[in-house]
């Protein structure tokens, strides 16, 4: 733990090995070279940042539903925490921000950038710890360039702030293991209840942090003992909100996806790399190369050999990566929880910091800045080009919406697709979801998969029918959802048209490659027989 004690760092000799000489020439042209690696730098750093803030204008489910529950008074923001399944401080701040600036789509992703753009002189700072100048300069240029943390910094979700979060917690833990005195272990302990007090797979990253600190008590029992005690610490902040997380357990889950298991690893890689086209795939068998060489090369005088790493550092961000990972997976299995690859997020800097050290161990100076600079254009193309891409077709949905009349009923089928067209429909109609027809803006996961399975789709149809009397019913759907089934949302149209003597009119069917994709009907009021 001692030479943890200056971060989960490199030794002196690593440090030294893997600082090769710079190549030959005059000192005038070693200059311009390092002026324009500087250059280089900056600019793809600034890239990094303006695309944090670039996103199509409609937000999807995920947003809208971040939106409706942050937008309200405090209850309301606790009300809603229990029905969706989350710990509150995203939301809090949220809610906040929202006052200040409204709730926009660009004003509520500004927030996910703010914490994306935070994150990296941070990324600097633990590099520098770890492996000096030319780590910090990888860490910092991978996170910049990272589709995938680019994608979440411009998402009104939690998950750049996790990153933002992961990494505070990691300079407050090489603090505390350097410093004596409370004020290092109360960062650990701050730190840690901000991590799980923004998403529940904090614990997972907890718990792997715990077991390499617990680890760590043969070799420096006192600065081993200071971070445990600021993890203790999170967890006595984390207990006024115990309650709210039974309740969610026991009501809420994870009923639109399938139990994730071991499969978290191959999950976390898939979203990672950003795509799966072939250039993500590249980046991420790339990624997986280097983090394997920082862990299975050696430095020596004539550069690297194989053979497994000695430094600690190294094997500490292997378990604060994959060891997170694999402790996601068997909770997984254990609690028949889903596995999602934005959840991922907390794994995501240690494994990018693995990846640094392997290019910064590669042989040549010159080698390592080669894949260093193919791995940021890369990165950075990805996002660019996923930047453009609509992850909603709600506002497909309430431009069509323009041709309903005041009163008129809209029902989505599943519930999922209201809450981002309730942000975008026009005013006056009204706004339904299938099975219980409650308002439209916000989903309710209380036991979801119970009451989604006990409706009965023709007489929500009949319900809905005569709810929307002389009016027109617009029915909302989409395939592939596993609760409530297509089935189910298909019979409620077959109800309709029976009902209202209509055969329906599709105005649009989903468009590939739109993310959360919909299908709009109309169903118009039965015609009065003529007496």
């Amino acid at each position: 733990m001692s030479e943890a004690g200056r971060g989960p760092g490199l030794s002196a000799a690593e440090r030294g090995a893997t600082a090769v000489a710079p190549d030959a020439g005059t000192p005038d042209g070693a200059a311009r070279v390092g002026r324009g690696v500087l250059v280089a730098a900056v600019l793809a750093v600034l890239a990094g940042v303006v695309l944090r803030f670039v996103a199509p204008p409609a937000l999807w489910l995920d947003e809208a539903q971040s939106v409706a529950i942050a937008r309200g008074d405090l209850d309301g923001l606790f009300t809603g925490l229990e029905q969706d399944g989350s710990p509150p401080l995203y939301y809090l701040l949220l809610h906040g921000w929202i006052g200040l600036f409204g709730e926009s789509a660009g004003s509520v992703r500004a927030l996910s950038g703010l914490f994306g753009v935070l994150a990296l002189p941070l990324a600097w700072v633990l590099g520098r710890r770890l492996g000096g100048p030319r780590v910090a300069l990888a860490f910092t240029l991978l996170l910049a360039s990272s589709p995938f943390a680019i994608r979440y910094s411009s998402e009104t979700r939690m998950y750049s702030l996790l990153v933002l979060l992961a990494l505070l917690a990691a300079a407050s833990v090489t603090w505390a293991v350097s410093r004596r005195g409370p004020l290092p272990v109360l960062a650990v302990g701050l730190s840690s209840a901000a991590l799980l007090l923004t998403h529940y797979w904090a614990v997972y990253l907890l718990v792997a942090a715990g077991l390499v600190t617990l680890a760590a008590l043969r070799v420096d029992r006192a600065a081993a003992v200071r971070v445990l005690a600021g993890f203790v610490l999170a967890g006595l902040l984390f207990l006024p909100w115990v309650p709210t997380l039974r309740y969610q357990l026991a009501h809420t889950g994870t009923p639109w996806a399938a139990v994730g298991g071991l499969g978290s690893i191959t999950t976390a890689l898939d979203a990672w790399r950003g795509g799966v086209a072939v250039l993500p795939q590249v980046l991420g068998l790339t990624f997986v190369v280097l983090a394997v060489l920082a862990v299975a090369t050696r430095p020596a005088a004539d550069g690297v050999r194989l053979g497994l790493a000695r430094g600690r550092g190294r094997w500490v961000l292997v378990a604060l990566s994959l060891g997170t990972l694999v402790v996601a997976g068997v909770a997984s299995l254990l609690t028949a929880s889903a596995v999602s690859g934005r959840y991922t997020s907390v794994a995501l800097p240690a494994f990018l910091a693995l990846v640094a050290v392997g290019i910064v161990g590669l042989p040549s100076r010159r080698t390592a800045a080669v894949v260093l600079a193919g791995c940021v254009l890369v990165g950075l193309g990805l996002a660019a080009s996923s930047a453009r891409n609509d992850r909603t077709q709600a506002g497909q949905v309430a431009r069509a919406l323009q041709d309903a009349a005041p009163g008129d009923t809209v029902v989505f089928c599943p519930d999922q697709l209201g809450p981002s067209v309730s942000r975008l429909a026009p005013a006056g109609l009204d706004l339904v979801v299938y099975p219980d027809l409650r308002p439209a803006d916000r989903v309710d996961w209380v036991d979801y998969a119970e009451r989604n399975e006990s409706a009965d789709p023709a007489a929500v149809a009949a319900e809905l029918s005569a709810r929307a009397g002389d009016g027109s019913v617009w029915l909302v759907t989409s395939r592939g959802y596993r609760v409530p089934s297509d089935e189910a949302c298909e019979q409620v149209g077959e109800s309709l048209e029976e009902l209202r003597g209509d055969g329906g009119q599709l105005l649009f069917e989903p468009r590939r490659g739109a993310g959360e994709v919909m299908r709009l009907e109309r169903f118009r009021a039965p015609v009065p027989a003529a007496p």
